[in-house]
């Protein structure tokens, strides 16, 4: 069981966030959050569900977009989400350390007016993601799927499916 002190403290770490964000911020009951860190912009909202908890920092950010995570969610160290139009996490969904989800690329190709351009992503209940791993725009990830260490994801990944990539080491 954690500290007491970290579940008051995160009590009233929330409060100040609802406080400070107004509608764009929501959380349900008890998170357990050690260096959470919440950015929001322009419309941008984020709503969490009931017994989320982190180790180490974790970086959310609705730069415009919205960013959903369910109830019962644990995410280690240095992972950074980021919604540009919609991130969705169901529950009881587990992430590795560093583990980058976005929903947007740079638009380098100067194809539309916008800088960025995004798709939805979503991720399903009960997947694990693991260490370093990478999802980016117009990803789906089926309940119960299972991500690799080091996978860049993007695209549909079926319910229950295991996704191990492979990297050569020789130089």
């Amino acid at each position: 069981m954690r500290s007491p002190f970290l579940y008051f403290k995160n009590f009233i770490g929330i409060g100040c966030r609802k406080l400070r964000f107004l509608s764009a911020f929501s959380a349900g009951a008890i998170q357990t959050f050690d260096k959470l860190h919440v950015e929001i912009y322009k419309k941008g909202k984020i709503k969490l569900g009931s017994y989320n908890q982190n180790r180490g920092n974790l970086y959310l950010v609705a730069d415009g977009g919205e960013l959903k995570i369910g109830d019962h969610c644990f995410f280690n160290t240095g992972t950074c989400i980021t919604a540009a139009k919609s991130v969705t996490i169901g529950n009881n969904c587990k992430f590795g350390n560093n583990v980058v989800i976005v929903d947007h690329d740079h638009d380098f190709r100067n194809k539309t007016d916008s800088e960025f351009i995004s798709a939805d992503v979503v991720i399903e209940d009960n997947v694990w993601v693991g260490a370093g791993a990478v999802i980016l725009r117009g990803t789906h990830i089926g309940k119960g799927a299972v991500i690799g260490a080091g996978s860049i994801i993007k695209g549909k990944i079926d319910p229950n499916a295991i996704i191990i990539q492979k990297r050569s080491t020789d130089i």
